[in-house]
């Protein structure tokens, strides 16, 4: 019986020997395996002391050992068990914090993205959301504390500028002690090269002096670097610019070539006819009119600068429309047929020929060349719904003016919309103009279009 005592005394002591002392005792499942053996040991040496015990003895008086204590149950932290105890529940309030107090201002800021990667020159940008969303002032202030790797402007746009890395904070302008940070990783740039390129035209047809921009299209069109080289095979009939402008020099046909700069195997090629300018030996009247469209033209040499009478009857219009509070005034009167080579050529230069003869007139083919025409105030379209704008379309007429280029009309005049442009055709005719709603194309019964 005392044998059985220590051995049960022994085997509490073991259990409750923390997890540290289990290791040094062998630990692990091989230490389990000891523990396990000990306990049997203790059931095994129980029972043999209970059948080895003398038969005079009555077994009900036996001695009843002590009930052993519950162990209680030990965790070993370097060998968890597979199915450790359920933690206790967390605290509600821990979990879902109060929300930020909606008292007008921002008290915390969140992003879509807390990493950004990109190649130098390239950009991207964090989305912003600030809490709480009834906060009145959600403006942001952006800094970058490595401009020479990354800038930032003040819409969170961040650009790489160089390789390596840097942080973007965003702060609330309202309350600068809430911010965000991003760190940004600046790589170098993947050249993505040419392939192949297209011209949107494979002729152009111009007369001496005249210019002409085929468009270019660089496939793919996220191609790194997208310069071109220009040349003409012969400069005699034709030149270009690096922009790709064709000038029209002599009579003759030649071939114009741009090539990629990135590949110059990339390439296209446009054909370039030139023709001889019509010679202008004298002015075009119909019915006393004085005519200039893309129909008829004026030479070169006709310079007379602003007419004396379009003058006087210019400023009785604007005399007029003050004494009703409007203010009109001059954007541009007289032009020389250099000037509007000049001005012309840029148009095409910008946009292509296409798209400037909607809007800009030829040299030669200017109704400001006449010294008969104005633009007054704005070269903005919208200019037609302005108190000014409107005045001068209801009375114009009475001081002798057409507007020359009204809605709707681009199919007869050759030219769009332009409410600012009034032309003088005297008292009378702009007055059979305005009664029939005809532009003088109609009225004369004449075209407007340039040859070929």
């Amino acid at each position: 019986m005392k044998r059985r005592r220590m051995l049960a005394l022994w085997l509490a002591a073991l259990l409750l020997l923390p997890g540290c002392m289990w290791k040094k005792l062998g630990g692990g499942a091989e230490q389990e395996t000891e523990l396990e053996q000990a306990q049997n040991v203790t059931e095994d040496t129980a029972g043999e002391t209970e059948l080895t015990e003398p038969s005079g003895q009555d077994p009900g008086s036996a001695e009843t050992p002590d009930p052993e204590p519950s162990a209680p149950v030990l965790i070993d932290p370097i060998n968890p068990p597979d199915n450790p105890p359920e933690p206790a529940p967390a605290d509600p309030a821990e979990q879902f914090p109060a929300p930020a107090p909606d008292d007008g201002h921002v008290h915390s800021i969140s992003l879509d993205k807390y990493k950004v990667v990109v190649q130098v020159g390239q950009s991207d940008m964090p989305w912003v959301t600030m809490y709480p969303e009834s906060a009145e002032n959600k403006g942001e202030i952006w800094t970058s504390n490595d401009t020479a790797v990354a800038t930032v402007n003040s819409w969170g746009n961040i650009t790489g500028v160089n390789e390596g890395s840097c942080q973007v904070t965003v702060r609330s302008a309202d309350n600068p002690d809430v911010k965000a940070v991003v760190d940004v990783t600046v790589t170098a740039r993947q050249a993505i090269h040419v392939d192949s390129l297209t011209l949107d035209k494979d002729e152009v047809n111009i007369t001496v002096g005249l210019p002409d921009m085929p468009i270019v299209t660089m496939y793919p069109t996220t191609a790194t670097d997208k310069g071109e080289i220009w040349e003409s095979d012969n400069a005699s009939v034709a030149t270009v610019n690096h922009f790709g402008l064709i000038t029209g020099v002599g009579i003759g046909v030649c071939t114009v070539t741009v090539k990629s700069k990135d590949n110059p195997d990339a390439s296209a090629s446009v054909t370039v006819k030139v023709t001889a300018r019509p010679n202008y030996s004298e002015v075009t009247y119909i019915n006393g009119i004085l005519v200039v469209n893309k129909t008829y033209g004026l030479p070169s040499t006709y310079n007379p600068g602003v007419d004396p009478t379009a003058k006087s009857a210019l400023d009785s219009m604007i005399a007029g429309a003050e004494k009703d509070g409007i203010k009109l005034w001059v954007e541009s009167g007289f032009r020389s047929y250099e000037l509007q080579t000049t001005i012309y050529t840029s148009y095409v230069s910008r946009e292509g020929q296409k798209a400037a003869d909607r809007y800009s007139a030829r040299p030669g083919h200017s109704e400001h060349q006449t010294g008969l025409a104005f633009d007054m105030n704005s070269f903005d379209q919208t200019f037609g719904s302005t108190p000014e704008g409107m005045w001068l379309s209801e009375h114009s007429w009475e001081y002798g003016f057409t507007m020359r280029y009204p809605k709707d009309k681009e199919d007869i005049t050759g030219f769009m919309y332009e409410p600012w442009h009034v032309r003088y055709v005297g008292y009378e005719v702009a007055k059979a103009l305005k009664d029939s709603g005809q532009v003088l194309e109609e009225y004369l019964g004449i075209t407007s279009a340039y040859p070929g």
